[in-house]
C-alpha cells in the first residue's frame, strides 16, 4: 500500500470545517441599501437604532422631531457659559458633532423664554405715580409690555446686524461674514438662556418699585458676557488683552443699539395713535395745572 507523502493543498484544512454562513449585512429599513456600520452609507439613518417602537421611546421621538434637543443642547450651553470663544473656533473648525447647531439653539432659547414670559405676564413698570395722567400710564405700559415681549425676537432678528458688527471689529480673527452669523447666533442664544434663567427673579419684582434695579442689575452682567464672549474671538490674535475685550464690547454694543432703536421706532409706528392722546392729555393737564397755579398766585382784589 502506497503512501502519500505530497502535502496537501493549501485550500485543504487538516481539521474539519466549520459549518458557518458568512453574516448578511443590515438592511436600511429606510433605503434597502445594505448597511455593514451602524449608520447607512446611503441615506444616513441610523441602522442600529431605527426597530419598532414603543412607549419608552415617546419621550425622545418627541423631542427629537420637534427640535433634535437630544443631540448636545447641554454640552452646548455648558461649554458656551464656560468658554465661548474656544467652542465657537471648534465649532466653526469643523468640531460639530457634538454641538446643537447655533439657530436652532437660538430659535429654541427664545422661543421658550417668550412663552414663559407670556405666561407669567411679567409687569415692568412700578406702581403707577398719581401725578401721571391716565393717557400717559397707559402709553407707558403699551410701550414697555411691547418692548419686554419683543425684546428676545427683536435680538434674534439683530443677528445679521450683531454679525456685521462682528465682522468689522473681529476682522483680525479672519471671520467672514457667514461665520460671523454663527458666532453672533451663538452668543445672542446665550445672552438669552440668562434672560431665561433670569425670569424668577424679575417675576419676584414684577410691578414693584424695584423692578427697574432688577431688569438693570440683569443687562450689565449679560453685556460683561458678551465683551468677553466676542473678545475670546480674538485670542489668537497679536492684540492686547485689553484691545480684544474693547472690541468685544463694541461689537455687542453698537448692534444692541441698534437693537433698541429699532424696537422704539417700531412700538412708535404701531402705537401712535395711543401716543398722541398720550401726549394730548399731558399738555392739558400741564396748561390746568399752570392755570390753577397761576389763580392761585393773582393778588386778591382789596
Amino acid at each position: 500500500m502506497q503512501t502519500l507523502t505530497q502535502p496537501l493543498p493549501s485550500h485543504v484544512s487538516d481539521a474539519p470545517a466549520l459549518a458557518s454562513e458568512p453574516v448578511a449585512p443590515h438592511i436600511c429599513l429606510n433605503c434597502d441599501s445594505p448597511v455593514p456600520d451602524r449608520y447607512c452609507g446611503h441615506c444616513g439613518q441610523d441602522a442600529l437604532h431605527t426597530h419598532r417602537l414603543t412607549m419608552a421611546d415617546m419621550p425622545h421621538d418627541v423631542l427629537h422631531s420637534i427640535w433634535h434637543v437630544d443631540k448636545g443642547i447641554l454640552y452646548t450651553l455648558k461649554t458656551m457659559v464656560r468658554r465661548p470663544g474656544p467652542t465657537i473656533r471648534a465649532y466653526l473648525a469643523g468640531k460639530r458633532v457634538d454641538h446643537f447647531r447655533p439657530l436652532s439653539l437660538l430659535f429654541l432659547v427664545t422661543g421658550v423664554y417668550a412663552l414663559v414670559c407670556s405666561v407669567l405676564h411679567i409687569q415692568f413698570l412700578p406702581p403707577r405715580d398719581p401725578a401721571i395722567p391716565e393717557a400717559v400710564w397707559q402709553m407707558q405700559q403699551t410701550s414697555t409690555t411691547f418692548f419686554m415681549k419683543y425684546l428676545s425676537w427683536f435680538y434674534v432678528a439683530m443677528v445679521p446686524v450683531w454679525a456685521l458688527m462682528a465682522r468689522w471689529f473681529l476682522r483680525r480673527g479672519g471671520y467672514n461674514y457667514a461665520e460671523c452669523l454663527i458666532i453672533a447666533a451663538f452668543i445672542t442664544a446665550i445672552c438669552n438662556f440668562f434672560a431665561l434663567l433670569y425670569v424668577p427673579v424679575l417675576y419676584r419684582y414684577s410691578g414693584t418699585p424695584h423692578i427697574g434695579t432688577a431688569s438693570v442689575l440683569f443687562i450689565l452682567p449679560v453685556v460683561a458676557y458678551a465683551t468677553w464672549a466676542y473678545g475670546s474671538l480674538l485670542a489668537h490674535t497679536s492684540l492686547s488683552l485689553a484691545r480684544r475685550m474693547w472690541c468685544g464690547f463694541m461689537t455687542y454694543m453698537l448692534g444692541y443699539l441698534v437693537c433698541v432703536l429699532a424696537i422704539v421706532c417700531t412700538t412708535y409706528a404701531l402705537n401712535w395713535s395711543t401716543f398722541k392722546e398720550a401726549m394730548r392729555q399731558q399738555v392739558k393737564q400741564q396748561m390746568e395745572q399752570q392755570a390753577r397755579a397761576a389763580k392761585a398766585t393773582a393778588p386778591t382784589p382789596q
